[in-house]
């Protein structure tokens, strides 16, 4: 929502209204600068890109959910794509029965990736974002019997022993989401609360080298508001995909915890807008924003009153319980997405 800021004149002592800029002008003045800049470079891709290094945006809730409107947001997709990371989701087939097809081209199209012998056949994705966000691979070798006792109690698994060796190996699985709302809930001062994908001692297992790398959770206590920074070490910036998502990720948290949503710093690596973007981008700037709209939940996104209901809390949220409501847009500019 813009709302006016009131100014006095030195020349002739009268007032006026200056409108706040919109929330999503700064995502534009962001397109303008990596055009202007021109800085231009291959990647692993075989599009070039213009790109800028280091750019940060920064988005208040109260001013309305961060949706582009100067073109069509994919809304349902990008709900359908964070539910699948919700449900730690391997492969592009159980997206596409959300709605979501944007992992299609990483699982199926990406020369790497298709020869990887870690692949596992059509639509896997191997250990993307889903996997780390839900079961990030705890492994430890110990050298003794009684010590992988005592981790097998604390809910490891023996997977491996070498008795000649003196070494035992065990392993689980750590949900960082349930453990980042917990620590939200219980313990909301921790500097801590961080939820990361990446991981490079297992990207040579997965499609895509994770893109938005680290979420951080704030709790201001005083106001019981939660903020969010994100680190993205690569943006393609024209999709403006990952703004919404992350807006989206945080409004979650805030009502799965009984929080009220502050602000979404965005810290961004490379911001980079492709070559064969260029016709886009210019059409998009081309045009006037229309006010933010409004984010609405549904039952299967309750504020909990117990940690006890953490527990499998994000995989039972229905992308059909997140709805956008007032979202008024200028028409879809299509363009390719590179894999």
């Amino acid at each position: 929502m813009q709302e006016a800021i009131t100014a006095t004149s030195p020349a002739n002592n009268q007032t006026f209204a200056t409108p706040t800029p919109h929330p999503m002008q700064q995502f534009h003045e962001m397109l303008s600068k990596i055009r202007a800049e021109n800085r231009r470079r291959p990647n692993r891709t075989g599009v070039d890109t213009v790109f800028i290094p280091g750019h940060t945006l920064k988005f208040d809730m109260a001013d309305g959910f961060p949706a582009i409107t100067s073109k069509k947001l994919a809304f349902k997709t990008l709900v359908a794509e964070l539910v699948g990371f919700f449900r730690g989701f391997d492969n592009a087939a159980s997206f596409r029965e959300l709605g979501c097809k944007i992992w299609d081209g990483n699982a199926n199209e990406t020369t790497a990736w298709l020869n990887n012998p870690a692949r596992k056949g059509t639509d896997d994705l191997g250990r993307c974002y889903p996997k780390q966000w839900t079961d990030w691979r705890d492994t430890r070798c110990v050298p003794t019997k009684a010590e992988a006792d005592a981790l097998v109690d604390k809910g490891y698994t023996l997977i491996a022993e070498d008795l000649q060796r003196n070494a035992w190996v065990v392993e689980k699985g750590i949900n960082q989401l349930e453990n980042a709302l917990r620590a939200i809930m219980t313990n909301p001062n921790d500097r801590q609360i961080l939820i990361s994908a990446w991981r490079p001692d297992e990207h040579d297992r997965c499609a895509l080298a994770s893109c938005h790398v680290v979420y951080q959770f704030i709790v201001d206590t005083n106001t019981n508001t939660l903020h969010l920074c994100l680190f993205q070490r690569s943006f393609d910036t024209f999709l403006a995909f990952n703004i919404a998502t992350a807006a989206l990720f945080l409004e979650i948290m805030a009502k799965l915890s009984g929080t009220t949503a502050g602000t979404f710093t965005h810290f961004i690596g490379d911001a980079h807008i492709y070559l064969n973007h260029f016709d886009q981008v210019d059409t998009l700037l081309s045009r006037e924003h229309y006010p933010q709209p409004t984010l609405v939940f549904g039952d299967s996104i309750p504020t909990l009153t117990s940690i006890s209901d953490i527990p499998g809390v994000f995989e039972r949220i229905e992308p059909q319980d997140i709805v956008l409501t007032n979202y008024i847009s200028h028409a879809a500019i299509p363009a390719p997405m590179a894999t």
